[in-house]
């Protein structure tokens, strides 16, 4: 009976630890998902990851990529630092002050997509120069944003992203979402997928043995 106590609490430990690290692995990718169904017919989505200071804040990357409801076709502008395409991956770098993937789409739907947080964590400067991810929703016309944002600027949602100030550090992520519409999520990594189903099993055989 002890030792089936035992096995129970081990598979319970690990399953905790599988939850742990989905938590902070999952700091790195975000899900971001837009309710577009009060928009109108369509639009246009501007996706911008900018410095806190230009030349300083550490180079830093995001890969927009798992897109939903987005029409590969669309027609697309950007400015700055912008590479890559829907189907391999958006990549945007924060070498500019303003680096913008500016896109059609069409609205109505809800659509998603998964942001990608990659580069340098650490910033020894003394100013701890971040950047931030921000996403826009504009009417076909480009005169008014959309979704009811409570942001001056009519932003839907943003990630900002601080570095680390000594050797070693991750640096942290601040997601904020300014409308109903709008809503971010963690995404764990596949090893974090893995390390949950290998708990899940745990426990369950330990729970068997117990009966």
């Amino acid at each position: 009976m002890f030792a089936n106590i035992l096995k129970l609490r081990t598979a319970v430990a690990a399953l905790a630890l599988v939850f742990g690290s989905s938590a902070a692995l999952a700091d790195t990718t975000l899900a971001v998902s837009i309710d577009t169904t009060m928009f109108g017919d369509s639009g246009w989505l501007d996706f911008q990851y900018n410095p806190a200071n230009p030349g300083v804040s550490p180079a830093t990357t995001i890969t927009l990529s798992a897109f939903q409801g987005f029409d590969e076709g669309a027609l697309v502008e950007t400015a700055g630092q912008v590479t890559g395409s829907q189907a391999a991956g958006y990549v945007i770098g924060n070498g500019e002050a303003l680096n913008s993937l500016f896109r059609a789409v069409d609205y109505g739907q809800v659509l998603s997509f998964n942001v990608t947080f990659s580069g340098d964590n650490v910033d020894l400067s003394g100013g701890a120069y971040g950047s931030t991810f921000a996403v826009w929703a504009y009417d076909a016309g480009v005169t008014a944003t959309l979704g009811n944002s409570s942001a001056v600027d009519g932003r839907l949602v943003d990630i900002t992203w601080a570095p680390a100030t000594t050797v070693g550090g991750s640096g942290t992520f601040a997601p904020a979402s300014y409308s109903g519409a709008a809503a971010i999520s963690p995404v764990p990594e596949p090893s974090a997928w893995l390390m949950l189903g290998i708990g899940t099993m745990l426990l369950a055989g330990a729970a068997r043995r117990r009966a």
